[in-house]
């Protein structure tokens, strides 16, 4: 009998113990984007969709739809990115489906991220810094920063355009 008690006192405080530790939600993916967090809404799995011209009410200039480019956000600073490739793209042939990593920072006063290329195909090993505009499901970099031999004839001002496939 007193080994069942034993047992039942320890169950009640185990429960006890489970029941409070988790008294502090973190928060979540949208409440960080939508208080401005920029940079933890910048974490995750992205798919670029397409250069738009942002001059032009963001029509579409060029079309990743069947191929995008994935691009892949730490929250330790790093990134990969994998090249597009649609049929649209004028670097699929040479690049798409190849990996570029590096490292990336953003700065919250100018909303700018930069980006610096380490290892990979180097498909494109400039770094550069864009300004972007980010929430819970949508991404734009101010310009072209991956897939820069694309086609932009005729864009006033052509900008990189993701889309959220998955948070980190």
């Amino acid at each position: 009998m007193k080994n069942k008690i034993l047992a039942a006192s320890i169950l009640s405080l185990a429960l006890t113990f489970c029941a409070c530790s988790s008294d502090e939600e973190e928060e979540s993916l949208s409440d960080k984007c939508r208080k401005g967090d920029d940079s933890a809404c910048l974490v995750g799995t992205w798919q670029m969709l397409a250069i738009q011209d942002a001059a032009a009410g963001y029509n579409m200039v060029v079309d990743f739809s069947t191929g995008p480019g994935q691009l892949v956000i730490n929250e330790d600073g790093t990134f990969t990115y994998t090249y597009a490739t649609a049929v649209s793209s004028l670097m699929a042939a040479s690049c798409g489906g190849l990996n570029d990593n590096g490292k990336w920072t953003y700065n919250a006063e100018t909303k700018t991220i930069s980006i610096k290329f380490t290892v990979g195909e180097q498909c494109n090993s400039n770094p550069t810094t864009a300004t972007v505009k980010v929430n819970e499901t949508d991404m734009t970099f101010g310009k072209q920063v991956f897939q820069t031999s694309e086609d932009i004839f005729g864009a006033g001002q052509p900008v990189e355009y993701y889309k959220r496939i998955g948070a980190l």
